[in-house]
């Protein structure tokens, strides 16, 4: 019996393009793009004191604050220690629900490190961070529980007055990013903030504020205007001796443009 496949050349044609376009297809369908998005637009800086421990070595050191900035895909965390001195870990970070965030740590200063550590963070505040991993080869772990630091007392009430050469960047939506060449920042003891970005070509961006968190190792500014434009936001700043500032970050909007700053 002689079968006929007269039909075949339009199903050799159809099973082609099939194969052609299924992977376009399975990659426009499988990858979340919603979680994607949500993950480049978090962004955490804190900065809290707070009990714990570093161990290392099977040395431990007490930790009386810890900083963290999550921006972008990078995760920085400094611990600050009881003898004066910081422990850093830079990596990169992934949320796991609304308070939670994995930090994947993949350095510490100029050492190998690796390790996860878990931030629990609520109401701009680090309520807790737990983790362990290796550092230069050696164990480490690190407990730490923050405490509230929005309460009122005499370091909220004194004044400040910081004017400051440095390096940073100004991002304002849909404009090219601009050079930080310093920072002015001022505080009176009403509370009422001024933060003052100087720009590499000649222009100056202010914003207005009340400072609303403040504590010996930084502040925290909320913004409402820029001069006779509306704000929205906040600048965190991680402070050093006399004063100093040793980081600052911004994250709001501008006559409804978001911005990014970074300064140091």
């Amino acid at each position: 019996m002689k079968l006929k496949f007269k039909n075949y050349k339009h199903y050799g044609i159809f099973v082609g393009l099939t194969l052609i376009f299924a992977p376009l297809a399975m990659a426009i369908v499988y990858p979340n793009s919603d979680n994607q998005v949500l993950a480049q637009n978090n962004q955490v800086n804190a900065i809290s004191q707070g009990n714990g421990t570093f161990n290392l070595r099977g040395r431990k050191n007490n930790i009386t604050a810890a900083s963290i900035t999550l921006q972008g895909d990078r995760a920085d965390v400094t611990l600050f220690l009881e003898n004066n001195q910081t422990r850093s870990f830079r990596g990169t970070y992934n949320q796991q629900n609304a308070q939670q965030f994995r930090i994947n740590v993949r350095s510490s200063g100029n050492a190998d490190a690796q390790g996860n550590l878990l931030l629990e963070y609520r109401n701009n505040q680090i309520i807790q961070l737990n983790g362990t991993g290796k550092l230069d080869g050696q164990n480490f772990n690190v407990m730490f529980r923050g405490e509230n630091v929005n309460s009122g007392g005499g370091n909220n009430n004194r004044g400040l007055n910081i004017q400051q050469n440095g390096e940073g960047l100004l991002n304002i939506k849909s404009r090219r990013a601009e050079n930080i060449t310093f920072v002015t920042v001022i505080v009176d003891n009403r509370q009422k903030a001024r933060v003052s970005l100087g720009l590499k070509n000649g222009n100056i961006i202010n914003f207005e504020g009340r400072q609303t968190q403040r504590d010996a190792y930084g502040l925290r500014i909320q913004l409402n205007n820029s001069g006779m434009a509306s704000a929205t936001g906040f600048f965190n700043l991680e402070l050093g001796a006399g004063n100093s500032i040793n980081n600052m970050v911004g994250q709001g909007t501008i006559d409804g443009q978001t911005f990014l700053a970074n300064f140091r």
